[in-house]
């Protein structure tokens, strides 16, 4: 029944990434720790990450944009270790309410200003904001997804360049925090009792999600991503002031 479980699980998680090309670390983190321990899950987040980020840039690798990416993969890469650095100084609960309010208030601020949307242009200060953020976050709580969708997704003309970009990204980022994890230990018998029912429950999950969103244009992937901003936003503050 933990495989099982495990499997739909990181199915739902790679499914709802693979509609709005983020949002499966808040769904693993939230129910992973119900059927293992939470260090398992917390590890486990990065490698399928990682793994799921490598599948789809293979997939997609002809539309990475370099010139778009380039600067966030560099920042996100080196603040990842910054993020590892500041969890050790801090409490999860305060990094949660941080997060909580940021995405909450940026989700709201796109769909108030959606019909005069604010062009975040792909230069490199900016990229190396959204990166900077997405790698700390990533190192604090594992979901730097949110800038990196937020900067991609205004950086790029077509769905397909938004999705290859970002999961490029992550491919780097999340594949850094993985080697970060295992060289803590991180790799422990509980961990490859469940790699392969994961790596399963992945793989489904991802490949009905991005045949989905092959249909989607630029705007309702647009929607999808300010629509998930809200909803991480309120699930970090839920969670960090105890309300489930």
């Amino acid at each position: 029944m933990t495989y099982l479980g495990v499997f739909i699980v990181l199915f739902a998680g790679a499914f709802v990434q693979g509609l709005s090309g983020f949002g499966s670390a808040m769904v693993w983190m939230s129910f992973l720790p119900l059927l293992v321990s939470y260090e398992v899950a917390a590890a486990m987040v990065p490698f399928m990450l990682g793994i799921l980020g490598l599948v789809v840039t293979l997939q997609l690798f002809r539309h990475v944009q370099w010139k778009v990416a380039i600067v966030p993969l560099v920042v996100s890469f080196m603040s990842t270790s910054l993020g590892v650095w500041i969890m050790s100084m801090t409490t999860v609960k305060t990094m949660q309410i941080v997060l909580g309010f940021f995405l909450f208030l940026i989700g709201i601020y796109f769909f108030v200003t959606s019909k005069n949307p604010v062009v975040i242009k792909p230069t490199p200060v900016n990229g190396g904001i959204a990166g900077f953020i997405a790698g700390v976050f990533t190192g604090l709580l594992n979901i730097g997804g949110p800038p990196l969708a937020i900067y991609y997704n205004q950086a790029t003309d077509e769905p397909i360049q938004y999705k290859a970009n970002l999961e490029f990204n992550f491919f780097v980022m999340y594949g850094w925090a993985a080697v970060m994890k295992a060289m803590q230990g991180a790799v422990t018998p509980e961990f490859k009792a469940i790699f392969l029912p994961a790596l399963a429950g992945l793989v489904a999950g991802t490949a009905i999600g991005l045949k989905l969103f092959g249909k989607f244009d630029k705007k309702i992937v647009s929607y999808l991503v300010w629509s998930m901003l809200v909803v991480m936003g309120l699930f970090q503050l839920g969670k960090a002031f105890a309300l489930f």
